[in-house]
């Protein structure tokens, strides 16, 4: 009896054991990093081995984990290897930090994956002292006498995107202000640097130093104390607008997506409007938690394929039932979006259009539909560049609209997307 207790218990942790190892073979996340690593300074010089090995890091990489090495004829994977040997043949005999994160820059633009890039990790990133120029909304012609256009169109060779007018939003918001990403696109801001407005007076120079955020002059004053999920009621209107600028998925979120519902039913608001501009991404789950307390039997979610170590595990696209919670709502249902909509915000937008439950209001969003996305984080071994790598592709729920971009039902600029929703619905 004992002996076949013994035998019993030794193939169940033997059968333990198997599925441990497979856990830890096809778990996406293995060897990814928990929190990102310092970068070292952008400065710095590396050997042309340590160059060398960091690039080889990064390409090893991508053919482990990202899917469109698996995918059949995909040109772009022949462009990126191509572009890795270049980059491999143009090494010096030493390269800074700066150099090497320009090498992978261009390796990475050639997938077209705007979730696939590599970035500095730099806790105490500096920016030009004074933001006055930008809230003027002044036209910028030249960086350092260089004109603008020609700025841009180097930062497009490093920067990973799918669609160029994202790229451009992130050139005029992200980078044109920060230094770091001004060395990046090969500014020299060694003495500051110059900027060149056009003004009612003509063209006029405007000289920046770099300091921290906190030093910034005319800056918004308690912009990082935004909830990033937050709503109010615009009762006289019959509206309740929720904003959400982080798809962010957690007991925070659900509760405040219950107490909105509630106080909508309550005051019986018959015209939602969901802002999502400016958000960058996040847990696509959002979308799911807020339709539940929407009036809708069911909806289509999108078709995707995963990678798992050298399989690619395809899903099609699929029906869900919603799993309706109350107070439920019956009335008109409106989406805000502009190019900073990205990732999982473009996401939620693309629920509602696509399975038709609402209006999209805004810009297109940042990336398209049919994009590679859930990142895996990594840093390589010598320079400490933080990388991130894609393990899924995502396509579009209504499959007849493929390579196309989330195009708003109502096209309009961002600034004029909430007027524009009280127009249609015939308040002001």
């Amino acid at each position: 009896m004992k002996k076949k207790i013994g035998i019993v218990l030794g193939i169940c942790l033997f059968i333990v054991g198997m599925l441990g190892i497979g856990y830890a073979t096809l778990n996406p996340y293995r060897g990814t990093l928990k929190q990102s690593v310092q970068t070292k300074p952008l400065d710095e010089i590396l050997t042309a081995e340590q160059v060398k090995e960091d690039i080889e890091f990064a390409m090893d990489t991508m053919r482990q984990r990202h899917p469109a090495w698996l995918e059949e004829n995909n040109e772009n994977v022949s462009k990126v290897e191509k572009q890795y040997e270049t980059e491999l043949e143009n090494i010096g005999e030493s390269i800074t930090v700066l150099e090497e994160w320009k090498a992978l820059g261009r390796i990475m633009h050639v997938l077209e994956d705007g979730h696939t890039q590599s970035y500095v990790n730099n806790p105490e990133p500096k920016y030009i002292n004074d933001f006055a120029q930008f809230k003027e909304d002044r036209e910028l012609l030249a960086i350092n006498g260089e004109p603008i256009e020609d700025v841009f169109q180097r930062f497009l060779t490093v920067f990973q995107y799918e669609r160029e007018e994202y790229a451009r939003a992130v050139f005029d918001n992200n980078v044109i202000c920060n230094q770091d990403n001004l060395n990046w696109c090969g500014v020299d801001t060694s003495d500051g640097v110059t900027l060149t407005f056009k003004t009612e007076d003509g063209e006029q120079d405007y000289h920046y130093n770099f300091v921290s955020l906190e030093e910034v002059k005319g800056r918004t004053q308690g912009s990082d104390n935004e909830k990033w999920v937050d709503y109010t009621i615009d009762e006289d209107a019959g509206v309740g607008i929720f904003t959400l600028t982080s798809c962010n998925y957690n007991k925070e979120y659900k509760e405040v997506v219950k107490a909105f519902f509630e106080e909508v039913s309550e005051k019986n608001i018959q015209n939602i409007i969901v802002d999502l501009r400016w958000n960058g991404g996040g847990s696509s789950l959002v979308g799911d938690e807020f339709l539940k307390y929407v009036n809708v039997d069911g909806y289509y979610t999108w078709a995707s394929e995963i990678r798992l170590r050298n399989h690619l595990i395809k899903n099609k696209r699929s029906y869900k039932k919603n799993a309706k919670r109350n107070p439920m709502f019956d009335g008109n249902l409106y989406v805000l979006t502009n190019l900073k909509s990205y990732s999982a915000a473009m996401d939620f937008a693309m629920m509602v259009k696509d399975n038709q439950i609402g209006t999209l209001v805004g810009e297109a969003s940042g990336n398209m539909p049919d994009s590679y996305g859930d990142c895996l984080k990594f840093a390589v071994p010598n320079s400490q560049l933080n990388f991130q790598v894609s393990y899924k592709r995502w396509h579009r729920i209504d499959e007849s609209k493929e390579g196309k971009p989330l195009e708003p039902d109502y096209p309009c600029k961002s600034a004029e997307a909430m007027d524009k929703v009280y127009e249609l619905i015939g308040v002001k």
